[in-house]
């Protein structure tokens, strides 16, 4: 199985290669009209309780490579929030690009066949352990995916947030509702109409 960074770099994503050349997050939201900020407020990105996460099952690297992701981020300087390629060229997005040069140290080994070294440094909100523990949690402790029309879920690197993918408007409007009865931090999750899903991660 090819890792996930190479998998990003053959497919187009406008949002991201539209902003390639920045060092800050591209608003997906902006650039996708068609997703929607749930919460939508403004608000520290905070982890999920460690004492809620700890209840959680554990990480068994089943999940490819969203657990070593987690893992990464957990023990990497600088926040890891995963890798990409835009226009064949390495992204490495970091919560704290201040960290940039130790984290590409620690990460030199971690990544396979992707070139940390000469990667350009994104920042981001979230690290992928904070994806990965929330999207855990609303898995198991929410009745997100009762949600009738609710076909896929993952936790996106291309715009750093948990991803939902709904069949059509009503399942959209009942997974809002769904959400905001749930206490989250905000700017955590982008649900979007789509045509076709794979429910990758469920």
């Amino acid at each position: 199985m090819m890792p996930r960074f190479r998998l990003i770099s053959m497919l187009v994503f406008p949002f991201v290669a539209a902003a390639c050349s920045d060092s800050t997050e591209p608003d997906p939201f902006k650039l996708n009209p068609s997703l929607i900020r749930v919460p939508d407020c403004s608000g520290p990105a905070t982890s999920l309780d460690p004492a809620i996460a700890s209840t959680l099952p554990s990480r068994d690297g089943s999940m490819r490579p969203d657990d070593q992701w987690a893992d990464l981020a957990q023990r990497v300087p600088g926040g890891f929030a995963g890798v990409l390629y835009v226009d064949n060229k390495p992204v490495l997005m970091l919560t704290d690009p201040s960290q940039a040069t130790a984290a590409k140290e620690a990460l030199a080994s971690s990544l396979g066949g992707f070139d940390v070294g000469s990667a350009q440094v994104r920042q981001v909100r979230w690290n992928f352990a904070q994806l990965v523990d929330w999207y855990n949690y609303l898995m198991v402790r929410t009745p997100v995916w009762q949600t009738a029309g609710a076909i896929s879920g993952d936790k996106d690197e291309r715009i750093n947030r948990i991803h939902y993918g709904v069949v059509d408007a009503a399942a959209r409007d009942a997974l809002l509702h769904t959400i905001a009865g749930i206490a989250l931090p905000c700017d955590l999750i982008a649900v979007e109409i789509v045509k076709t899903a794979v429910a990758e991660g469920r």
